[in-house]
């Protein structure tokens, strides 16, 4: 759709620039006014001639309709041109913008905040868990035992604050990963190990 679009855009403008250009008429340096003032007086001339002079009138009347026929012609085919860029540059936007939301999350890189909570994937949750996606309830729940204990802040002792920080962070994205593959809400965190 949207090279469609490009298309109609390209052919319009083309369109346009030709008539803006090749397609003048003998008539193009005249304004609307001047026009209508001739055309009037090529008609009251048509009336009372006859032969090759009637002629002449006759051709000099075409061509002012063919010069009005060009100037409405130009600024449609300009809308058009410009409509139709307008329309497939939106089209582009949006469809890049959705297959970047679509790609595949990386599952371990850092999870996509949305509205203040983490949101992952179960691909992603079950490589932070080091389960399958579709591990038994058990299997998941073990596995965030297993990688609490080894993330047990109380063993830090006086450790630097910022490493204890990094603990706490780690152990809520367990948490939340384990949330995710065992399909409910997520809970309070207690940083110390604990839920609430």
């Amino acid at each position: 759709m949207r090279i469609l679009l490009f298309l109609i855009a390209l052919l319009s403008g083309g369109y346009a620039g030709y008539l803006s250009t090749v397609a003048k008429t003998s008539y193009s340096s005249f304004s609307p006014a001047q026009l209508d003032q001739i055309e009037a007086e090529q008609t009251r001339q048509l009336d009372r001639t006859s032969g090759d002079e009637r002629d002449n009138h006759l051709i000099s009347l075409s061509l002012i309709r063919d010069e009005r026929t060009r100037l409405f012609h130009i600024p449609v085919a300009g809308g058009v041109a410009a409509l139709s860029l307008l329309s497939a540059l939106v089209l582009t936007l949006v469809g890049k913008r959705g297959k970047d939301s679509g790609q595949e999350e990386d599952p371990y890189g850092p999870p996509a905040e949305s509205g203040g909570s983490r949101q992952m994937d179960r691909n992603r949750a079950a490589a932070i868990l080091g389960v399958r996606p579709d591990a038994p309830r058990a299997v998941i729940e073990a596995a965030l035992q297993a990688q609490l204990a080894e993330k047990d802040p109380s063993q830090l002792g006086g450790h630097d604050p910022s490493l204890r920080q990094k603990i706490h962070q780690q152990r809520e994205e367990l948490q939340a990963a384990a949330n995710v593959l065992l399909g409910r809400r997520e809970l309070a965190f207690n940083p110390e190990g604990t839920q609430g």
